[in-house]
Order: C-alpha cells, then sequence, then structure tokens
C-alpha cells in the first residue's frame, strides 16, 4: 500500500493495515492445533520491559518492528528515529529533516499499534519536508 492511499484512509482502516503487516501470515500456514482464528488476531508486538538477556537484543527487536514501515517513507522525513522502552514506558525519539530539534514523544500507555500509528503521524503524515533520495 502506498503512502498516498493511506494518507485517504481513517484511524481503524490504517490500524487494520497495521495489524496485518505485523501479523504471523507467512507461519500460520504450518502451524498445527492452533486455533486459526484467535492466531489470525496475533502480531509481532514490541518488547517493552526495557530488559534484556544480550546487550542490544530489544534495540533490534524493535528497530526489526519499525523499519517494516520503512518502505513507507518514515525515515525520508528524520535524520533519527527510534523507539527506546524502560519499564513498560515509550518513547518516541526523532530530529526531523533540516530541523535543529531534537524531539521526544511519551508513548506511556501505548501498544505496538498505537506506536506505529504515532510513528506514520508524526512522519508521513505530518507535512514535515522530506530529504531528496532519488538516483
Amino acid at each position: 500500500m502506498s503512502t498516498e492511499v493511506l494518507k485517504n484512509k481513517n484511524k481503524e482502516e490504517i490500524m487494520n493495515f497495521i495489524r496485518q503487516r505485523l501479523s504471523f501470515d507467512s507461519i500460520s500456514s504450518s502451524l498445527r492445533k492452533v486455533d486459526k482464528d484467535l492466531f489470525e488476531k496475533e502480531h509481532r508486538r514490541f518488547e517493552m520491559s526495557g530488559y534484556e538477556s544480550n546487550i542490544g537484543e530489544c534495540t533490534v527487536h524493535n528497530m526489526a518492528i519499525v523499519n517494516e514501515f520503512a518502505d513507507l517513507g518514515i525515515y525520508n522525513h528524520t535524520h533519527y528515529l527510534f523507539v527506546d522502552f524502560h519499564k513498560g514506558c515509550g518513547t518516541l525519539y526523532l530530529r526531523y529533516f533540516g530541523d535543529s530539534r531534537n524531539l521526544e514523544f511519551d508513548l506511556s500507555g501505548y501498544g505496538t499499534t498505537e506506536i506505529i500509528y504515532k510513528i506514520l503521524e508524526v512522519t508521513i503524515f505530518s507535512g514535515e519536508g522530506t530529504r531528496r533520495r532519488d538516483w
């Protein structure tokens, strides 16, 4: 789905798109003894504890989820963008391209789908300028 198509959808349609993109569809057909209806409602989620057995594993896992939406151009609006969690409380850090302010958005109480929606909201739906990415 393109960014332009997404911009014409309502919030619930966008949330469903996010859930679908994070779903386990690719493995659901290989699972046995699983309630398919319940499983279809599941999707990958952020690791929000902030605790990790190996240094960087939460960051790698969480950025892999954010990167599922890179093709929509979320990084075209920013110098940097990342999420960080500590004891279940999340923060979105970013700096818009061409701006010197470092911004923080509190994500406390948000689930994975709401966090991705917030990222889309402050990037591709924001109206902020983008960098040129043509080759």
